[in-house]
């Protein structure tokens, strides 16, 4: 990005007196327009040429600045989440942490003083295929059996809704469909 002729005298002026003795005790005071060296330059014109910055540079200047931002936004929140999971009150605690970093506004420190307030949960035991398999037919059993205790006939029906000769609806669901075939009509 270019420096604006502005900033560039002011900087040029900066370092000259910097490198000069001073000699703001002796001088007389400067007259309001005046600069050392010669009247003061017309802020106007400066401050039109200076507005016309070329588009192209702006928008990679902006950005360059959102991308820098994002990338320090991440390190941040990368950094307050290995604290809070550093921390010795994670564990045992993670649902309620994994929540409390949702929240942007807490830092690293108020997440864990919350977390040591907190009770610790217990893991829950991983269950093996064969433990799994056991507690689903336990559980189906389960079932069964309070369905049978409860002494009502099944509503099921094993004919399907269908009539009585299921070979008889059969010849008919066949007798229909050849009769389709040859355009017969019933």
């Amino acid at each position: 990005m270019t420096v604006s002729k502005r900033l560039a005298a002011h900087l040029a002026a900066k370092t000259a007196s910097d490198a000069a003795p001073d000699s703001t005790e002796n001088s007389p005071p400067e007259k309001p327009g005046e600069v050392e060296g010669g009247p003061a330059s017309n802020p106007e014109s400066d401050h039109k040429e200076n507005d016309q910055v070329d588009e192209a540079e702006h928008a990679a200047a902006v950005a360059q600045a959102r991308e820098e931002a994002e990338k320090a936004a991440l390190a941040a929140s990368t950094t307050r989440m290995n604290a809070v999971f550093a921390s010795e009150h994670y564990a045992g605690r993670e649902a309620a942490a994994n929540r409390l970093l949702g929240k942007p506004n807490l830092t690293a420190e108020d997440i864990t003083e919350m977390l040591a307030d907190l009770p610790k949960t217990a893991p829950a035991a991983a269950l093996t295929e064969e433990q799994q398999r056991a507690a689903a037919e336990e559980a189906g059993r389960e079932e069964m059996r309070k369905a049978l205790e409860s002494g009502q006939n099944s509503n099921v029906d094993a004919n399907n809704g269908g009539g009585t000769d299921p070979k008889a609806d059969a010849r008919k669901a066949s007798d229909a469909v050849w009769a389709k075939a040859h355009g017969i009509k019933e």
